[in-house]
């Protein structure tokens, strides 16, 4: 399974609970699926680990990234998926499985 694939597997398990979804996370996901479907795997793989050809500086910024987007929905997709948890457990895997692609922790704090 390619880190693409994974990902795409998370949102659909996401948008299986639409009933749950705001409309905002709803768009967010629908727009985050369409990107991914737009670039390859193996693209998405070196882009999602950062691998860069240039010095930071000159290295763009991309907001538009499919993670980043995500990152932008995950805590209140963890919040409902919590809120959630006995009625919809496969919603909370899939936070879950979120949570740990993008390194999200609720207790880390920088020093």
């Amino acid at each position: 399974m390619t880190k693409k694939e994974y990902v795409m597997g998370i949102i659909e398990s996401l948008q299986a609970h639409q009933d749950l979804l705001p409309n905002d996370l709803q768009t967010l996901l629908q727009e985050v699926k369409e990107s991914l479907d737009r670039v390859s795997a193996d693209s998405f793989f070196m882009e999602s680990n950062h691998a860069v050809s240039q010095p930071a500086q000159y290295q763009p910024y991309q907001s538009d990234s499919p993670l980043f987007r995500l990152s932008e929905g995950y805590w209140e997709i963890k919040r409902l998926a919590e809120v959630n948890r006995e009625s919809h457990p496969d919603m909370i895997r899939a936070a879950d499985q979120l949570g740990g692609l993008l390194g999200a922790s609720e207790n880390y704090s920088p020093e």
